[in-house]
């Protein structure tokens, strides 16, 4: 664990984990009627998605680093 390549590696697969994980919670509230099902609302959520994938992957080089 204290090699670079090995930190880049785990926080490339947190942040997978996490977009991952970001994106069926907002699937799952799209298919329970949480979010309407139109482009504008798809775009915006996919954006809002996105920020907190950011934000969880800068979490997760924290914890890493």
């Amino acid at each position: 664990m204290d090699s670079f390549f090995v930190k880049f590696i785990l926080w490339g697969i947190l942040t997978a984990l996490a977009f991952h994980t970001v994106g069926g919670i907002r699937h799952m509230l799209m298919d329970f009627g949480y979010l309407a099902e139109t482009l504008a609302i798809g775009r915006q959520s996919a954006w809002v998605s996105f920020g907190i994938t950011v934000v969880l992957s800068i979490l997760a080089g924290v914890l890493v680093w």
